[in-house]
């Protein structure tokens, strides 16, 4: 008895353990991402691209060496804030998924148009991009925007849309 309990508890300290050491792998290839000098960026308007009209209008923006994507995000402006969606891939398999949401504040005379404050952050370290498999961290909660039923209904249209914008 004594063996089997040491071996669960073995097997639950690797898996817990190694998720982690998978999680420090994927924010080192973030991280790679991010300082590459080498991505050019282009940036379009999402409203040109999707003819859908937002109130602070939206923009794509795509990190790419040739047609490789390494990073999209997509931002979107909303009357009451704004809300970004950063997808990093590699090998055009996304990676790591970064959902932000920022309300501009209240006042007694309504809302504060300079000042922005996040009040949702999820992050979704994929593990298996087609099995759906990964781990989600979130911070805070929704107020304008919607969590999807699937990461294939969330973010699969930003990289796609992103893949046609820039064939354009």
């Amino acid at each position: 008895m004594k063996k089997v309990l040491t071996t669960i508890l073995f097997i639950i300290g690797l898996l817990a353990f190694g998720q982690e050491d998978h999680l420090e792998q994927i924010d080192h290839q973030v991280n790679s991402i991010n300082l590459n000098s080498e991505l050019s960026v282009s940036e379009f308007d999402w409203v040109e691209l999707t003819g859908i009209a937002t109130d602070g209008g939206g923009i794509l923006k795509i990190w790419r060496k040739n047609n490789d994507i390494r990073k999209i995000v997509q931002e979107i402006g909303l009357s009451y804030g704004r809300i970004r969606a950063t997808i990093y891939l590699t090998n055009g398999i996304p990676i790591k998924v970064i959902e932000t949401e920022e309300n501009f504040g209240q006042t007694d005379d309504g809302l504060n148009y300079s000042k922005l404050d996040q009040v949702f952050k999820q992050e979704f370290f994929v593990f298996n991009w087609g099995m759906g498999e990964g781990k989600y961290k979130k911070t805070g909660k929704r107020v304008m925007s919607e969590g999807g039923c699937s990461h294939f209904e969330n973010y699969e249209p930003i990289i796609e849309r992103a893949k046609k914008a820039i064939k354009k």
